[in-house]
């Protein structure tokens, strides 16, 4: 099992989730959402699509919490529960967010995904091999034919939105260590054709 009897209890302010509970902690003073009772298990070499409280829970299973946030239940790894804090773990599921605009917009596509490789990279690894694994995925999303295209923001032409879309999923990919991937509204606002596109690759 991936997870079990999994509850998030997320303070008001930040609980924008229409799928959530209201529920009053009495003893805390405030009122907390909770995402309610979720069980399941994902298979090596599936894909599970989640519809509803995704974000709250991606982030659950892939230890991405808040500070603020309290998770009840057990999330494990072949049998073996994780605590809830687990930098090992972190580094092996990539969480993708739903946000494109933590780019920097004046940093090409390649520049990008080298800055991404390189806040990872272990002391031994070789410039030679960043510039391997950056055009390795640069090939793998589509993206190759723009990496020297800034990213750009609403004041800088640059990428269009589905290849930022891209931009952003490509860039948690830098890590050698990902075995699970939680990506988070990745083909919002796209168009049919990028949202199918962005699935194959």
């Amino acid at each position: 099992d991936i997870c079990q009897d999994i509850n998030v209890h997320v303070p008001e302010s930040r609980a924008l989730l229409p799928c959530c509970r209201c529920k009053n902690l009495g003893k805390f003073g405030k009122t907390f959402y909770t995402h309610g009772r979720f069980s399941g298990y994902v298979k090596s070499g599936e894909t599970l699509l989640v519809l509803s409280g995704k974000n709250t829970l991606l982030r659950a299973l892939c230890s991405h919490l808040n500070d603020t946030d309290e998770l009840y239940g057990t999330v494990s790894l072949n049998g073996v529960p994780l605590p809830k804090y687990n930098q090992s773990w972190r580094r092996m599921c990539a969480y993708v967010s739903a946000d494109d605009g933590t780019h920097s917009p004046v940093l090409t596509v390649g520049e990008t995904f080298e800055f991404a490789a390189q806040c990872i990279a272990r002391d031994n690894v070789t410039q030679q091999e960043i510039d391997d694994r950056v055009n390795f995925v640069l090939e793998g999303l589509g993206l190759s034919h723009v990496k020297d295209t800034v990213v750009g923001d609403e004041n800088l032409r640059g990428v269009s939105g589905g290849q930022k879309r891209r931009v952003t999923v490509g860039e948690m990919l830098m890590s050698t260590t990902s075995r699970v991937l939680c990506l988070d509204n990745i083909t919002d606002g796209l168009a049919s054709t990028d949202s199918f596109s962005l699935i194959q690759q």
